[in-house]
């Protein structure tokens, strides 16, 4: 249970970081308010992420294992 919670805070902060400012950048521009603006959309994005990576990693990962067949 540990691992799957640090697994997910990981996950879920690495992905909510990069596409937040690839979104930010590519809709806002890269201009003096962009580190406001991405910040703001990194944490609604670090909200949203972070749950579903603990909580939606075992499914993930079965459907992973199903799609990869046997090692």
């Amino acid at each position: 249970m540990k691992l799957r919670i640090v697994t997910g805070l990981l996950m879920g902060t690495i992905m909510s970081v990069v596409i937040s400012a690839i979104i930010t950048a590519l809709n806002t521009g890269l201009d003096v308010g962009f580190p406001l603006r991405w910040a703001r959309a990194w944490f609604v994005a670090w909200c949203i992420a972070v749950p579903l990576a603990i909580f939606l990693a075992p499914i993930a990962r079965k459907w992973a294992e199903r799609l990869a067949g046997p090692n």
